[in-house]
């Protein structure tokens, strides 16, 4: 949405100030996505393997939190909108999330070349603001509850679903009925069930760390005491999921060698226990989201006791949905000249993007590597190496740049400038 000044200039007031803390935190989500697919900057051995690590399904869920902090800020705050306001809100949050949708699938078809290095997580934005929107009229306390029966029902609810999916049931039949019609689907594998259940995101999964999120966004969150209290509950939280599941593990005993990407393989329940990366688990949002609460907190402490200091990463935070698809294509661009492995990746896979002529055929979803194994030589060779260094610096200052000449970052502008004209249209004809 686009504010209109009004007819006598006022100070803005409290309620409407906008959090610099939150784009702090939104630059460390982006950034940790960064550190995954390209390496981690001016770092190298333990240091490096650390925080890529740490980044791992952490950011990831920072960002999806805080995609739900904005939800709640874009809907009253802390006074959700009740009445008429309540029904316009709640169409500008879907045409934002169908919106979103297409952005997303444009990227993802764009990034194709990625294989599965990469799944663009903006289609799954637009389904999680989607079913977000009957719950916008919702406090605090109401979306917290509502957050953790999700938590505990969806992971467990999902692998049921996508069970019956695998097998030869009426559900199978009505997901492959539904895909041969769903564009999204034939263009991106990003059609409905993609995103509710079968994609890497699936919301079934991920949608509790968007509701913890409205929750926390419904809260004063310029109250000391209250980034106390989260600070002290996501550590709480990320704690006593962790050590939950690791007893759990101990008593099915283990889980298979090797680690999963993705939701939980049906072959495996005993995953459903475990607190893997990336796996959709109830125990996986604990530990991911209660760091993630953690890391909110800290940023909205430092934004005010650093003043300035930190601009430049929440310029940067105001511009994550620019950065991220820009840092999709380039990661697409490094595959296709065979830059990718040059710098900052883990070693097997970096072979793998080498093997050229003797790259595997039978493996699902495979990167476009060049397929005479060719690296890049002169200034593209450069780039490559020291991609994480150069993205890291364009990251920041790209945006200090264009917040020179612009309120929001290009995809930003585009998409509320879209909302704007749409909403307004529809709200004149009624």
């Amino acid at each position: 949405m686009t504010a209109v000044a009004p007819a006598l200039s006022s100070p803005r007031t409290e309620r409407t100030r906008r959090l610099v803390g939150i784009d702090i935190a939104r630059f460390f989500a982006v950034f940790g996505m960064f550190c995954i697919h390209f390496g981690v900057p001016f770092a190298h051995g333990d240091v490096e393997v650390w925080i890529a690590q740490f980044s791992s399904g952490r950011s990831t869920a920072l960002f999806t939190l805080l995609a739900g902090v904005s939800l709640a800020m874009m809907t009253g705050r802390s006074e959700p909108p009740t009445g008429e306001a309540l029904r316009q809100a709640r169409i500008r949050i879907a045409v934002r999330a169908l919106l979103l949708l297409v952005v997303g699938i444009a990227l993802a078809k764009a990034t194709a070349a990625t294989g599965f290095l990469l799944t663009v997580i903006i289609p799954f934005y637009g389904l999680y603001f989607l079913l977000a929107v009957p719950l916008i009229r919702l406090r605090a306390r109401g979306l917290l509850i509502a957050a953790v029966v999700a938590a505990a029902v969806g992971p467990q609810l999902s692998f049921v679903l996508r069970t019956w999916i695998a097998g030869d049931t009426p559900m199978r039949a009505i997901v492959d009925a539904v895909n041969l019609v769903d564009p999204a689907h034939l263009i991106a594998d990003a059609g409905l069930f993609d995103l509710l259940l079968l994609g890497f995101y699936p919301a079934a999964s991920y949608l509790p760390l968007v509701l913890a999120g409205m929750a926390v966004g419904r809260l004063d969150l310029q109250s000391t005491k209250v980034r106390c209290w989260l600070a002290a509950t996501g550590l709480a939280v990320t704690t006593v999921g962790y050590q939950v599941s690791s007893w759990l593990v101990e008593t099915v005993g283990g889980v298979p060698q090797g680690q999963i990407e993705g939701t939980v393989p049906i072959e495996h329940p005993e995953w459903l226990v475990a607190a893997a990366a990336h796996s959709g688990t109830t125990f996986e949002l604990l530990d991911s989201g209660g760091i993630a609460l953690v890391f909110v907190a800290v940023c909205l402490e430092l934004a005010d006791r650093t003043g300035r200091l930190l601009k430049p990463l929440a310029a940067a935070g105001s511009m994550a949905l620019t950065l991220y698809a820009i840092h999709a294509l380039v990661l697409a661009w490094q595959i296709v000249v065979g830059g990718w492995p040059l710098s900052g990746v883990p070693d097997t896979l970096a072979q793998l993007a080498s093997m050229g002529p003797a790259l595997p055929t039978d493996v699902p979803n495979m990167p476009a590597f060049p397929r005479d194994g060719h690296h890049p030589d002169g200034v593209v060779a450069f780039v490559n190496t020291y991609m994480p260094e150069v993205f890291l610096i364009f990251s920041i200052a790209f945006p200090l740049i264009w917040r020179r000449f612009f309120r929001r970052g290009p995809l930003e502008a585009a998409v509320s400038e879209s909302v704007r004209r749409i909403t307004d249209h529809l709200f004149r004809r009624h």
